[in-house]
């Protein structure tokens, strides 16, 4: 009789196990990992604390991997679009969270207004 309450209890428990890891599998599937391209962007910075907030001055506003017109287009957004400048360098361009898109890049400062 012992050992099968053992059996029983031992069951239930090896279940419990399981069903946490996947639902814990599950939940980290849901935050897509960021790429090494943003995490190199989001090293660049100082804080994740915006000096101040933005919107995209014309559709197609590139938002780049560095700072230059050169510089790889990790994006394309829309007029209006808001961004979270983190970092101005004051050369012309602006580090920055753009909160729909979950991206960081670069923008150049005349493209975007308060």
């Amino acid at each position: 009789m012992k050992t099968r309450i053992f059996g029983f209890l031992f069951g239930v428990a090896v279940f419990a196990f399981a069903l946490a890891a996947t639902a814990q599998a599950q939940s980290m599937q849901q935050a897509p990992a960021m790429s090494s391209q943003q995490q190199a962007i989001l090293a660049e910075t100082w804080t994740l604390t915006p000096q101040r907030s933005a919107h995209a001055g014309f559709t197609g506003l590139p938002l780049r991997n560095c700072e230059g017109l050169s510089c790889g287009v990790l994006a394309k957004m829309p007029i209006g679009t808001q961004v979270d400048v983190l970092l101005d360098d004051r050369e012309g361009w602006a580090l920055v969270h753009v909160p729909t898109l979950n991206m960081y890049g670069w923008v150049n400062t005349n493209n975007i207004f308060q």
